[in-house]
């Protein structure tokens, strides 16, 4: 699971690109109840490239 504040979600994990990726996403109830792979699919940057390992 990704870290977690009051009020927000830290999402973690690497790329087939090796770039390292952090971000933020405000917390509610929709996203406390998505995954680590939902927020990066919704949140993510493609050109980032392809999730390799997410930090857990």
């Amino acid at each position: 699971m990704s870290r977690a504040t009051d009020t927000l979600r830290v999402v973690e994990y690497w790329t087939d690109k090796d770039t390292h990726v952090i971000f933020p996403v405000q917390r509610s109830e929709e996203i406390d109840r998505m995954s680590d792979e939902q927020l990066i699919s919704k949140y993510g940057d493609p050109q980032h490239g392809t999730v390799a390992r997410i930090v857990r």
